[in-house]
């Protein structure tokens, strides 16, 4: 798992660095897929498509947020990884959104302990998005192992590997998610640390 999640990183930190090549969200989830076997379909959803949890399209990289959900299986392990890319410039509103959702993320992260109860930690969270929380429109959560999507235990135990990813949508418009795996333990272990949340702004112009 700890091997699948580190090759997972260096692709996704691979594929941003060249991200400015791409043309089309196809390119980017073939560069992503090269030689590996993935754990679930990649998601590359840019503009009103990052809307979308689960886009599924390959077309031309549109403006705005875009969502780069990706996952190798190395020796029968899943991992799960979303980072964000930017294209284009951002508005200052747009800025100030990532940065709220990344705060909430870090919160999130911390809250992962031995005994916790996942669906509180999604209840507390919720409440703290205030009026934003219609943008949140799917689970916080999900285990991971031999399948990307496993059920979690009621009460958090040692060794049990789940998702945190927080996310904001508006429909037809734009999606904002950031996701990484963590180890349950006497201290959480997050498995895809090694690869930086920034918002990465590539200038398409």
């Amino acid at each position: 798992m700890q091997e699948a999640c580190k090759l997972t990183c260096q692709r996704m930190q691979e594929c941003i660095n060249n991200f400015h090549n791409f043309k089309t969200e196809k390119e980017v989830k073939e560069f992503l897929e090269k030689d590996v076997k993935t754990a679930f379909d990649t998601i590359v959803a840019s503009g009103a498509g990052a809307a979308e949890p689960h886009y599924a399209g390959t077309g031309e990289i549109k403006k705005g947020f875009c969502v780069i959900d990706f996952g190798i299986k190395y020796k029968g392990m899943c991992a799960d990884l979303t980072r964000m890319v930017y294209v284009g410039k951002p508005s200052a509103e747009e800025l100030n959104l990532y940065n709220e959702l990344l705060m909430h993320h870090h919160q999130l992260l911390r809250k992962v302990k031995i005994g916790s109860k996942i669906r509180y930690i999604e209840k507390s969270f919720r409440k703290r998005l205030k009026e934003k929380e219609k943008m949140f429109i799917h689970a916080l959560s999900h285990g991971v192992g031999k399948e990307i999507h496993e059920k979690m235990n009621k009460k958090l135990q040692p060794g049990d590997v789940i998702t945190v990813e927080p996310g904001l949508y508006v429909k037809n418009k734009f999606g904002i998610r950031i996701e990484d795996v963590v180890l349950v333990g006497k201290r959480r272990k997050i498995l895809t640390d090694s690869i930086g949340r920034e918002l990465k702004i590539v200038n398409s112009e």
